[in-house]
């Protein structure tokens, strides 16, 4: 059995009146991961079950009910190996306010693809933590560092981009006839398949392939668009910046 302790994790965004945002796709993450990690990691299949997933309804709506129904909140839920629930919530803080993209950096060290926590959520987190640290980013994400910096964006050892620190990531091509379409790193790159990335997938929004630094580089000095996105925060634009050489000309 292997040693390493942790949950599985979602962060779930309650929007009233529409409700749990996405809220199938968690629930059907979760059943995957659970079944998955029965096998090495001891969590018991009854996650994975219909009456577990009325037990999760119940629990979150009981949950922010705490803050109001009539909030927006952003809403964890972790469970265990022994299929225990826990539920909290908190008001959902909108993004630093600009019309400017996010800035985000590239991270300084690639991220091996083989780490299977990449493929799961879960409250062990140590791969995202220390992209952050090597950013100089809070390990608690939600606002801008001091010099303006919102995530890292990190890749693999094909030097392929794969994910930031807490969403999918999409850039914007152009076809054979001119006409723009939005990729985003296929899951074998080596990162997490978020609940909105499945949905715009399934929408027709964004494909998958694979993305190189160079090719993101490019599309940005083309002056095309690279999105990010999540089941909280939905799409937001980001632009990725040389750290380095905006602390040069800031001073």
């Amino acid at each position: 059995m292997n040693s390493i302790e942790f949950e599985l994790l979602e962060t779930i965004l309650y929007d009233p009146p529409a409700g749990f945002f996405l809220l199938d796709k968690h629930l059907s993450r979760i059943k995957k991961s659970s079944i998955y990690f029965s096998k090495n990691y001891g969590f018991v299949k009854t996650i994975a079950t219909p009456k577990f997933n009325n037990l999760i309804e119940t629990k979150l709506y009981q949950c922010v009910e705490n803050l109001g129904k009539n909030v927006k909140q952003r809403v964890r839920l972790t469970i265990n190996k022994d299929g225990i629930p826990t539920v909290s919530s908190s008001i959902l803080q909108s993004l630093p306010s600009s019309s400017e993209p996010l800035q985000i950096v590239l991270d300084t060290k690639f991220t091996p693809s083989d780490n299977i926590f990449l493929y799961h959520k879960t409250t062990n987190r140590k791969i995202y933590y220390d992209a952050r640290r090597r950013a100089h980013l809070d390990l608690i994400p939600g606002s801008n560092s001091e010099d303006g910096i919102f995530d890292v964006l990190m890749y693999n050892e094909r030097n392929e981009i794969t994910e930031c620190s807490i969403a999918n990531i999409a850039v914007e091509f152009l076809d054979n006839n001119g006409k723009s379409f939005w990729k985003t790193p296929k899951i074998e790159c080596g990162l997490l398949s978020g609940v909105m990335r499945s949905y715009l997938i399934e929408s027709g929004d964004i494909i998958p392939g694979v993305i190189t630094i160079e090719e993101l580089k490019t599309a940005q000095q083309e002056g095309r668009k690279v999105n990010c996105f999540n089941s909280v925060r939905k799409e937001y634009q980001v632009a990725l910046v040389d750290r380095y050489y905006k602390l040069q000309h800031d001073q």
